[in-house]
């Protein structure tokens, strides 16, 4: 088992060594447990909801726990606790995470299988993926410390904290935050978050808050820093699990029969860069004001700021503010929507096989507006945003008139993903399992799966047929257009459905707001990572096995 060895730091807050102790059975599993769940907070808050703007399925966050626990867990049994070890037993285990997505496994199952591609995995998420995973490992660490001397002080017949004032107190600063963080929210926004929104993240932040004291104590640095952990819980919190609108109106009371359950996300500049730091700073004064009044008594001294401190957090806040600034003017819902015209003559199919090339040169016009405005891994409002005007003289001299405004939330048989009706910068087709096989792979600058009504000369021919529009980069087909389902041919169509490529076509999505998320969640992960790792080296001398 691993030892604590004597260091030359010392602990924050108590002016003493560090205490001698081994790490036993039960520390190492509750020591693991913290750093692995700390790591996925810090992932799901940071990474995927600040600076990649998504929402894996819930299957991603148990098998990445799940794996970082084992890897964690035999590594400090094997060399003990430290931050050095801890980047080490991070580097390992990111590795065989991002092999077992690139190699092994999609994500989205069993919702919604979707391969990651290289962006995700290897060029972004191997570094992204190690600052937020590392970042909870230091944090564990720092906390650890912490926690150990409160056990120390219970075991050395210590004065008791009062444990009624200090969940009353908790309580009260809970429903504090919550209320003016709502009441900011409204006028912010524009809408009021519904009655749920407040009962549900009080009830959310009052163990934290009493979960956080128990760890970090009550202290200037463990108010701060746990009032910006809470400000991340309810961003996240709101990211994943709680939209903004119930209870729809009118209350069910007594009536039998249900009311409507209408839910609205907010947007990413909504989230991240009004109500973030909103609700950070609330946490923060709300932690402060309780130091005052409760202080734990193992957390009574304090060790003054070192000189570099104050103007590295001065300079820090004041590159987080210039970083929110640019991402909040290229976040907004512009940001998220692109037209798309189609260039010069088509190419439209002879009702040959899916996977041969058109062949007759034709007259063939397409535009479309689109927009991206949901990222979450459900079917529920807002739904993304569609409109597609389309014009192809068919094979068979007639010409054919497509409208499509309704995104294709889900394909009707399951078969595959749609993202939701658009996607930006996606890979599908080929072996992807998403739409068909007989394509080859394309990566889409634009991926729209849409419902539409096509019309031939003036008469409706069908309604609801699957529409689908991607660019890509392939020479003489960077833009194509196809209607009908090719498992469901349509009556009265030559080969059943419709194609039209196009060598070129004008718009594209736009990157600018992708390059945002990168630069603010970067910003925000290496400001956190910088002070999780100044407490923790002033803090927690490394442990040998």
């Amino acid at each position: 088992m691993a030892t604590m060895d004597q260091g030359r730091r010392v602990p924050l807050g108590t002016g003493r060594a560090p205490l001698r102790q081994p790490l036993t059975l039960p520390e190492l599993v509750k020591f693991v447990a913290l750093a692995a769940l700390l790591a996925m907070f810090a992932d799901a808050a940071v990474a995927h909801a600040m600076l990649w703007g998504n929402d894996p399925y819930w299957t991603y966050w148990v098998t990445d726990t799940l794996l970082m626990t084992t890897v964690f867990g035999v590594g400090t049994a094997w060399f003990g606790v430290g931050l050095k070890r801890g980047a080490v037993l991070t580097f390992v285990h990111i590795l065989l995470l991002t092999t077992y997505y690139w190699t092994l496994s999609p994500i989205g199952l069993p919702g919604q299988p979707e391969w990651l591609d290289l962006e995700r995995t290897w060029i972004t998420g191997l570094p992204v993926h190690f600052g937020v995973y590392y970042l909870g490992y230091t944090l564990a660490l720092w906390l650890w410390d912490r926690s150990r001397r409160a056990r120390a002080q219970a075991q050395a017949g210590g004065p008791a904290t009062p444990l009624g004032p200090a969940a009353t107190l908790a309580l009260v600063l809970a429903v504090a935050v919550v209320v003016v963080l709502g009441l900011l929210q409204t006028w912010l926004v524009g809408q009021f978050p519904g009655l749920t929104w407040f009962i549900v993240r009080t009830a959310v932040l009052t163990p934290l808050i009493l979960l956080w004291w128990a760890l970090a104590g009550t202290d200037r640095v463990a108010a701060v820093s746990g009032g910006v952990m809470l400000g991340f819980a309810l961003s996240a919190y709101g990211h994943y699990l709680s939209p903004v609108g119930l209870p729809n109106p009118s209350l069910r009371l007594f009536a039998e029969n249900p009311p409507p359950a209408v839910v609205e996300w907010l947007s990413y500049r909504e989230e991240f860069l009004l109500l973030l730091p909103v609700a950070q700073i609330l946490a923060v004064v709300a932690m402060l004001l309780a130091s005052r009044w409760y202080r734990e008594p193992w957390t009574r001294d304090r060790v003054p700021l070192r000189p570099w401190s104050r103007p590295g957090m001065a300079l820090a806040l004041a590159a987080l503010l210039a970083l929110g600034a640019v991402a909040y003017a290229y976040t907004g819902p512009q940001a998220n929507r692109t037209t798309i015209q189609s260039v010069g003559p088509a190419a439209v199919e002879r009702g040959v096989a899916l996977d041969a090339e058109p062949v007759a040169a034709g007259s063939a016009e397409l535009s479309m507006t689109v927009e991206n405005r949901n990222t979450h891994r459900t079917e529920l409002p807002p739904h993304d945003g569609v409109q597609i005007q389309a014009s192809v003289a068919g094979a068979d001299g007639r010409t054919y008139t497509l409208t499509a405004s309704r995104p294709m939330v889900a394909q009707p048989q399951g078969r595959h993903t749609t993202w939701a009706g658009v996607g930006f910068d996606k890979w599908h087709h080929g072996r992807s399992g998403i739409g068909t096989s007989a394509l080859p792979a394309t990566r889409s600058d634009v991926a729209v799966y849409a419902l539409g009504e096509l019309s031939a000369q003036g008469s409706l021919i069908v309604t609801d047929v699957p529409v689908h529009v991607m660019t890509s980069s392939r020479s003489g087909a960077r833009l194509e257009l196809h209607v009908g389902d090719p498992e469901a041919p349509i009556a009265g169509l030559p080969g059943g459905h419709l194609r039209a490529v196009w060598a070129d076509y004008s718009g594209g999505s736009v990157k600018s707001v992708k390059y945002a998320r990168y630069a603010w969640g970067t910003g925000v992960l290496l400001v956190l990572l910088g002070f999780a790792l100044a407490m923790a080296r002033r803090a927690e001398p490394d442990t040998a096995a």
